[in-house]
């Protein structure tokens, strides 16, 4: 299929069974697998406030009472909206966050737990949770834990990956 449509790698040939694209999206997946190792040592209760792993107080403004667990956050039904998740270094997501608070927000109609909307944050959330817990960075947590394990020469941050692997990064979209 690769060679049907022409795609290259960032060495110019021609994409292979080794050539490595980003995943967008399904990156979400593979952090749920980071996240459930957690849970299955019991280090994380999915049906805990994420609040006690994150740092800070994760709260809906519209619905102070109520926890945002962590099976909200993992199934898109914490009221997280996607804002700008581009956080500058030396920022905390929790301090980002409240800067922004009516961006990530959803209205008083739609209470955590109870609606689904897709939202990237929330994964940036989880993992938050995976490097407060794990004591590692997130990217790192995921080589050592998820990727290596199961032989793959990737990760979420491309200059930790080899010379060789990165030679091997396809164009994700092509016009």
């Amino acid at each position: 299929f690769a060679d049907a449509v022409g795609n290259k790698n960032l060495s110019g040939e021609k994409a292979t069974g080794d050539t490595k694209y980003r995943i967008a999206s399904i990156s979400k997946l593979v952090t749920a697998i980071g996240a459930w190792q957690l849970i299955e040592q019991g280090l994380i209760d999915p049906d805990a406030d994420a609040s006690e792993y994150l740092g800070f107080e994760l709260r809906n403004p519209n619905f102070p009472d109520t926890p945002i667990t962590v099976r909200m956050i993992m199934s898109h039904t914490s009221s997280v909206r996607d804002g700008n998740y581009s956080i500058p270094a030396g920022q905390t997501i929790g301090d980002y966050m409240k800067l922004f608070k009516k961006d990530y927000w959803a209205p008083e109609t739609e209470a955590p737990g109870e609606y689904f909307t897709y939202s990237n944050m929330n994964y940036c959330l989880i993992g938050t949770i995976i490097e407060q817990v794990s004591g590692e960075r997130f990217d790192q947590y995921m080589v050592r834990h998820v990727f290596e394990p199961m032989g793959l020469t990737c990760s979420y941050n491309v200059s930790d990956m080899s010379e060789e692997a990165q030679a091997q990064i396809g164009t994700l979209y092509r016009k």
